[in-house]
């Protein structure tokens, strides 16, 4: 079921989170006038595009929005037009190298971690405006990711602590904006894309100059406690 929300902003992409939820939520999104879905695991994605493919739900844009591991790289390159967790170089080279051998353009998006929280993935940007060595180590990375020939560098992700006051997030939000700023100012051609907030803060982060809000329960109420195998049910 879709629940109220705030209005969105024109121009702010709301990818509808629909990890663990049965296909026909995915089905209800889309009927509902979403086109970004996104998911975190591979395997679940997979039954989940191919029932959509099926059921010819047509310009669908699927992110892969969690932690990608090695051994699902080729199948992440293969399933998704975007991969917003791009964590390391070593991840985006397996991701170039795999979207090669498809004959694909990937969309992606490089993961930082401006938390400092050991449970994040990412770059770690914590603390990056008093640490000028880490904003040129990530440089590095940047370059290294706008080089490769099969990837389309869109701009930046930040995953935020989990908080109970939004507000508490803010400051993670206006990092991410300024660190955009800083690096797009230093490497023309960065794209300007900031993907932050979600179903706990999403309003704030747009407020803070988000430009794509990942939202799953805002959307679609509580998750299910277990994944369905069932598309329909």
């Amino acid at each position: 079921m879709i629940t109220a929300m705030q209005s969105i902003p024109t121009g702010v992409t709301v990818v509808a989170v629909t990890k663990t939820f049965p296909f026909n939520i995915v089905e209800e999104a889309y009927h509902s006038g979403f086109r970004h879905i996104g998911e975190n695991r591979v395997e679940e994605a997979r039954e989940k595009i191919e029932h959509a493919q099926k059921n010819t739900l047509k310009g669908i844009v699927w992110h892969m929005i969690g932690h990608v591991q090695s051994r699902k790289i080729r199948d992440a390159a293969a399933l998704f037009d975007w991969v917003d967790s791009v964590d390391s170089s070593r991840i985006a080279r397996k991701l170039d190298e795999e979207a090669g051998r498809l004959g694909k353009k990937l969309h992606v998006l490089l993961e930082v971690n401006l938390s400092g929280e050991a449970t994040k993935y990412g770059f770690d940007l914590a603390g990056w405006e008093n640490n000028p060595e880490k904003l040129q180590h990530f440089h590095v990375s940047i370059h290294e990711s706008m080089s490769m020939k099969h990837l389309i560098v869109e701009g930046l992700m930040t995953m935020p602590p989990y908080v109970t006051d939004p507000e508490d997030n803010r400051p993670i939000f206006q990092s991410l904006k300024r660190l955009s700023k800083t690096i797009r100012a230093q490497i023309p051609g960065f794209g300007a894309e900031l993907s932050m907030g979600t179903s706990q803060d999403y309003w704030v982060a747009v407020e803070e100059g988000a430009t794509q809000i990942r939202l799953g329960e805002a959307i679609f109420g509580r998750r299910p406690k277990k994944i369905s195998n069932c598309p329909n049910s």
